[in-house]
């Protein structure tokens, strides 16, 4: 089972680097991601395996400075 986490940012040069390392730390397993830079935001695409996708949206919003996290099923 898949579950994809959609985030979006302020285009910063620290702002993958934080995200890689929450999910890091939650041992989440990650499938695949995308990255896409439009103007100053930055959309992250993240394909997490298993069902952890709620667990590391809640996580992203309170340690990472984001704009919008969304999860989809």
């Amino acid at each position: 089972m898949f579950e994809k986490v959609l985030l979006t940012g302020k285009n910063e040069e620290t702002l993958l680097p934080r995200v890689l390392r929450v999910l890091s730390k939650q041992g989440a397993q990650v499938r695949t991601l995308h990255m896409d830079c439009r103007g100053a935001d930055l959309s992250l695409e993240i394909e997490l395996e298993g069902a952890a996708a709620a667990q590391v949206a809640k996580l992203l919003e309170k340690q990472v400075s984001v704009l919008s996290v969304e999860t989809v099923a």
